[in-house]
């Protein structure tokens, strides 16, 4: 009877971290092809993740990413865009870049620093055609 009563408290924690990890990792697909115009998002890290994981326009949009730092140093890029490049910045501030989507495609946008992007600092930039 001493067993299970100290594994109430274990499976408990054990199992409200199991819930939150997939509403984070999961989360927060931005799909910006049925909008009209420049197309904005808000992109926020937390820790070594940034909240959203992926972000879908369409081939030609202009495309215009705010970058709010949530903690440590950190910076938002895409190689295969002109503009869609962050400064480093530090916790708290937030920085926008505007770039057009000339290609089709899926590609990664991540955070430069080094090891951020293997950590698992990084999403999905897809440009439908």
């Amino acid at each position: 009877m001493m067993k299970s009563i100290r594994l109430v408290p274990v499976l408990v924690v054990v199992l409200m971290v199991l819930a939150a990890v997939p509403a984070f990792s999961q989360s927060n697909v931005v799909d910006l092809t049925g909008e009209s115009g420049v197309k904005e998002v808000e992109v926020r890290s937390r820790g070594l993740a940034f909240e959203v994981s992926e972000i879908r326009v369409n081939r030609g949009d202009t495309v215009r990413v705010t970058y709010v730092n949530g903690g440590g140093r950190h910076d938002w890029v895409i190689d295969e865009f002109e503009g869609a490049r962050t400064a480093m910045i530090s916790a708290g501030q937030s920085e926008t870049v505007e770039f057009v989507a000339d290609r089709a495609g899926t590609f990664e946008f991540y955070c430069s620093v080094p090891g951020h992007r293997s950590a698992g600092m990084y999403g999905s930039f897809v440009v439908v055609d």
